[in-house]
This record gives structure tokens, sequence and C-alpha cells, in this order.
């Protein structure tokens, strides 16, 4: 016998408490996103300003970084807001996916691999844990 880890998916079922949480969350996500384009901004300017201090090729090296950021962190947001469009307009009872964790196993030499290592899920619904699911793949 042996003990290894498996993953296990924790979904959330929707209900007015976890919508109200997860909007709030993704709501703080995209502040604290917005600031740190507002950083970042100020951390191009900085940049530029020395590049052109240096040379052509390092003006043109911080620049394609600076856009290449900024592409970055706007996908991000976009994302963000997006995520919470959807979490508003989540039916009841829906179930999303939230996090994923490891547990611990035990098998034997015989045992079904697919069996053990198949579809677990832990299912949350308004922060109490209301079933375990076990899906044996055929």
């Amino acid at each position: 016998m042996l003990t290894i880890l498996r993953t296990v998916q924790v979904k959330v079922i929707m209900t007015e408490a976890s919508r109200a949480a997860l909007v709030e969350q993704y709501r703080q996500q995209i502040r604290r996103r917005q600031e740190e384009w507002e950083q970042w901004q100020f951390q191009a300017k900085k940049l530029l300003a020395d590049a052109r201090k240096r040379s052509p090729e390092a003006l043109e090296f911080v620049q394609e970084r600076i856009a290449r950021e900024e592409r970055q962190r706007k996908e991000k947001l976009e994302q963000l807001q997006f995520q919470l469009r959807q979490a508003e307009n989540l039916p009841e009872g829906s179930e999303i996916e939230y996090a994923t964790v490891q547990s611990p196993v035990q098998i034997r030499v015989g045992d079904v691999w697919d069996e053990i290592m198949s579809g677990t899920e832990i299912m949350v619904k308004d922060g109490r844990i209301c079933e375990i699911r076990q899906s044996a793949r055929q």
C-alpha cells in the first residue's frame, strides 16, 4: 500500500450570499489592478525618460516592453471585468470552479488507476461543504 496525492476540484454552488461575495472579490481585484495600472504608467514614464537619455536602441527596447506590459495588464483587467459580469448574472444553483486542492489517497496493487484519480469534487454552499462527489470513469 502507498499513499499518493490527487487533485480535487472545489466548486461553489451559487447562492445570493456567494454571489455577493464573489462580486465583491472581483471588484476588489479590479480596483487593485487599476491601482497597479496607474503605478505602472508612472514607472513607464520614468523608464522612457531614462531610455531617451541612453540611446535610440534603449528607447525602442523600453517602448516594446511597455507596450507588452500594458497589453498584458489590459487583458487581465478585461478578463476580470468579464468575470464580474458573469458572476452578477449567474443563476442560483450554478456551480463554479473555486479552487483546486490536493488530497491523499491510498493505493494498492490491483487498484484501477482511472477510478482513483478521476473527478473527485468538493461542493461548497454558503461556506459549508454540502457534498463530496466521486465519479468513476467507465
